[in-house]
């Protein structure tokens, strides 16, 4: 497997090699992208024509 470069875009433009990010770094970047999802997401019946939110199924796989 090729063992590429991951880097991270700071809110100043600087960019920060993922694999020298803090702990503590990792975990707000995480829970930044978490919030932005969520906040990305449609509510109720706007995300399936017949009311049924289909995707949380698929994120309960992810986490078993």
């Amino acid at each position: 497997m090729e063992n590429r470069k991951y880097y991270w875009t700071m809110k100043n433009g600087k960019k920060i090699d993922v694999d020298n990010m803090t702990e503590d770094h990792l975990r707000n970047t995480l829970k930044m992208i978490i919030k932005n999802k969520e906040d990305n997401e449609p509510r109720g019946d706007e995300s399936h024509p017949n009311g049924s939110d289909l995707e949380p199924y698929a994120y309960d796989y992810l986490w078993k």
